[in-house]
């Protein structure tokens, strides 16, 4: 593949509109890499409508694209009004195309009146002019009331209100693919007046795409496209002359025909019709048509291979000028050069050879048809296929046009450029933004309170221990024959201790069963009728005492005696914990009991390690309040990844992406608007969230309340800058879905939510974990919760300065990515 760089230099006129040479583009890597474009040329001049014929998967949607900016070539060049999309020079993408895609590209949830009064708000039109061109839309293209959604239409309608959207703001320029497909004949016909009139009494230009192979005769010139090459570039009248064939569909099959037998006719019969002129055979293409027309597809095999040679140097001996449109256009030109030996094709200009200034009405208003000039020498000479008239003086090249003599791929690097935002573009994308938000009440109602719910889920299912558990208590000291009555005293006797202990059980947590051996209340709990077992010996109030009394001297089986045997399930670790923690509650308050009764000190019964009254917190702090500062920016963190990961990736497969970007929409007001609309939610989301957490479930937040919800909110935005970063890289809804869930589990188990970094076994890992997005916000809302902390605090301000850094890092990336898309395909 050739640098443009080593191209030969084509000459800009001020009466082209759109010039594209020797255009590459493909798809994919490697093996699975696929040429849609292929070294393609293509002329349009101004005031003229250009019809693009071609199969499914020609090339005809991709070249489209590259032409109004939302691509780029491989290699080649482009020029559209004067410029390179992309430039001021240019205009495009902005308000002088318009646009209409292959894809529907319309917001259902607008009414047809909404649509356009959107499109008008991007465009900044008057009032006036928007209701006069919506009456005027509506009668012309036939249009249901204007009050109509766009959801509830047929899809002829919708196709018609898409068409509408294109020639609403009176373009220079007309993109148009496909625009009379679903259409009524009769309102095609008036579609079609409609373009011709535009076109010659104000000077638009209109490149249309169609699979009606006749209807395009009332073109000013068809370009026929097969495997990313046009066939031919020109006038139907003409085509149809130089092929002596009454239909375009009958000169498109052969042309198709001999475009696949070989290319070796064309080496045959090129040099002697156009003196200078010679052609190498045309490069071998890499995708074939579709089946749309029977033009589009056909077999050699149906065809006189030897006759096909014969019959185009006998149509070229009756009409010697017409050899320009036999050759395919993928063949290489070796044209006049000029005194620096570049190869430029000089089209006239007007006046002063300046190029046109960007203003609408500078047209110059003209009809091919018949202006044809062929000349082998002079001042004049015409490229193969071109239908226009050229001559040497007062021309500019490519090259020079697009960046003072750089090539174009410098050129193309301008995309990247950031601009500031529009403030009219940006107020009507955040407009239609709140109006498709509200216009479905019942799914707003539920995304808004849905942070709220799972907070409400979270702090009665979290954190709370275990109640009614089932304990087996077997006590021997009952005696069988008293009808194992447990009775005790609340004085200083010592008598029946096991009964009272057991009455300093929490009730509410463990449900004494009692079991009357030991072996039974095992086996219930093997079985799992029971969480564990407590087991008082014969003798064990008489063993404490001969314990208290002999002291260190007490014998082993004393100690054994006097101790109260805890078998347990320990399969459930938190339930086991919540069950010692209240076994060893119960025997330290029996203890005390004791020693009040006997006029003891009752603190003497405590361990010498003694918990004064903490710096930060409280001594019964829970586990809902450790996870409640990692919970609400969870909840708050992914769901906004969740409001946002789709938001590209739908507006581009339905192509809405693509139209607002051709209409001059930038991508950074697209940004921005969702981040408004998203953040808007964002706040009453957070709103909700800490009434329920701090009012309603009285969760303690000890610091600076108003510091708390900045923390929150910078990540909300943080998980829409990933939502956007997750929706530029991804292609489908699902893919989304996929990566946006994949990052949820790493991100609770790594960011301190559940349990502390601390307890992480490797640096590495801790490592890893601070290098998360939550996990320093964590740590600062904690410290704001439980330690009342400041934004002067390290811990606190660095949660913020991170959040911030991150958000910045993901907006980029995200603009980055999408620029990236759009260079490579």
């Amino acid at each position: 593949m050739k640098n443009n760089a080593d191209l030969p230099k084509v000459s800009v006129p001020s009466s082209q509109g759109v010039i594209v040479r020797n255009a590459i583009k493909s798809y994919g890597v490697g093996s699975r890499r696929s040429t849609v474009l292929n070294g393609l040329d293509m002329n349009v001049k101004k005031g003229t409508i250009y019809g693009l014929l071609g199969a499914s998967g020609c090339g005809k949607t991709t070249l489209l694209s590259c032409i109004v900016g939302r691509r780029s070539f491989d290699s080649g060049e482009v020029l559209v009004l004067g410029g390179p999309p992309g430039t001021p020079e240019s205009g495009i993408p902005g308000p002088r195309v318009g646009y209409m895609p292959q894809e529907l590209a319309l917001y259902g949830e607008f009414t047809i009146k909404e649509t356009l009064q959107y499109f008008g708000r991007i465009y900044k039109l008057e009032a006036t002019f928007v209701n006069s061109q919506l009456e005027f839309l509506s009668k012309l293209l036939d249009l249901p009331p204007d009050h109509r959604y766009v959801k509830t239409l047929s899809g002829g309608q919708q196709r018609r209100v898409s068409f509408a959207v294109a020639l609403f703001h009176e373009p220079e320029l007309l993109i148009l693919d496909e625009p009379t497909v679903g259409v009524d004949p009769l309102l095609r016909r008036s579609i079609w007046d409609h373009l011709v009139q535009q076109s010659a009494d104000h000077g638009r230009t209109v490149i249309i795409t169609t699979h009606y192979i006749e209807e395009a005769r009332q073109a000013d010139a068809i370009g026929m496209m097969r495997s990313g090459r046009l066939l031919a570039e020109e006038s139907p009248e003409n085509l149809l002359k130089v092929y002596g064939f009454d239909t375009l569909e009958e000169v498109f099959l052969k042309l198709c025909m001999k475009d696949g037998i070989g290319k070796t006719t064309n080496a045959m019969l090129n040099a002697k019709s156009f003196n200078e002129t010679s052609y190498t055979p045309s490069r071998k293409h890499h995708r074939d048509g579709g089946h749309d027309n029977m033009a589009f597809n056909y077999s050699i095999s149906q065809f006189d291979v030897s006759q096909v040679g014969v019959e185009r140097q006998d149509h070229i001996k009756n009409h010697p000028r017409s050899l320009a449109y036999y050759n395919a256009p993928t063949s290489k030109s070796t044209l006049p050069m000029d005194g620096n030996g570049i190869v430029c094709l000089n089209f006239s200009r007007h006046g002063d050879g300046s190029l046109p200034a960007y203003n609408s009405s500078s047209f110059d208003s003209f009809n091919m048809k018949g202006r044809i000039n062929l000349h082998s020498g002079g001042e004049s000479i015409s490229k193969s296929r071109s239908v226009y008239t050229i001559n040497k003086s007062n021309s500019t090249c490519i090259e020079d046009v697009i960046h003072n003599n750089e090539a174009s791929n410098k050129c193309r690097s301008r995309t990247f450029k950031m601009s500031i935002p529009s403030m009219h573009r940006s107020a009507a994308l955040i407009h239609k933004n709140f109006m498709q938000t509200f216009r479905n009440i019942g799914m707003f109602l539920f995304v808004f309170l849905l942070p709220a719910l799972q907070a409400t889920i979270f702090c009665l299912a979290i954190g709370q221990d275990p109640t009614l558990l089932k304990m087996a208590i077997v006590n021997d000291e009952l005696d069988s024959s008293e009808g194992r009555i447990c009775n005790y005293t609340a004085d200083c006797s010592y008598f029946m201790f096991s009964c009272r202990y057991l009455r300093f059980i929490d009730n509410n947590t463990i449900i004494q069963v009692p079991y009357q051996s030991l072996s039974s209340a095992v086996k219930a709990t093997r079985n799992g009728e029971v969480w564990g077992v407590v087991h008082f010996g014969r003798n064990f109030t008489d063993e404490i005492m001969v314990r208290q009394s002999d002291g260190s001297a007490a014998s082993n089986e004393t100690i054994i005696g006097s101790r109260i045997g805890v078998t347990m399930d320990f399969s459930n670790q938190q339930i086991s914990v919540v069950l010692q923690r209240r076994l060893n509650e119960a025997f330290k308050d029996f203890t005390n009991d004791i020693l009040k009764a006997c006029d003891y000190e009752p603190s003497a019964g405590d361990i010498p390690v003694t918990f004064l009254d903490p710096v930060y917190g409280k001594k019964d702090s829970t586990y809902t309040e450790f996870m409640a500062p990692g919970m609400i920016l969870t909840i708050v963190y992914f769901i906004a990844v969740a409001l946002t990961a789709g938001v590209f990736i739908s507006e581009r497969k339905e192509g809405l992406l693509d139209r607002s970007l051709v209409a001059g929409v930038k991508m950074t007001e697209i940004l921005l608007a969702h981040l408004v609309n998203q953040f808007t939610i964002l706040l009453g989301q957070t709103a909700l969230v800490f009434v329920c957490m701090l009012a309603v479930f009285n969760i303690p937040c000890e610091g600076n309340l108003a510091l708390a919800v900045f923390i929150t909110l910078l990540q909300g935005l943080c998980g829409m800058s990933f939502g956007f970063l997750v929706s530029s890289i991804c292609d489908s809804e699902i893919s989304a879905i996929h990566l946006s869930l994949g990052s949820f589990y790493p991100t609770l188990l790594l960011s301190g939510i559940i349990w502390p970094i601390e307890g992480m076994p490797s640096s590495w890992m801790r490592s890893l974990s601070y290098s998360l997005p939550q996990t320093y916000a964590i740590e600062a809302l904690r410290s704001v919760f439980a330690r009342g902390w400041g934004a002067e605090l390290p811990d606190v301000y660095r949660g913020i300065l991170i959040s911030t850094g991150w958000i910045f890092i993901m907006l980029g990336l995200s603009l980055i990515v999408v620029r990236v898309r759009k260079h490579t395909g």
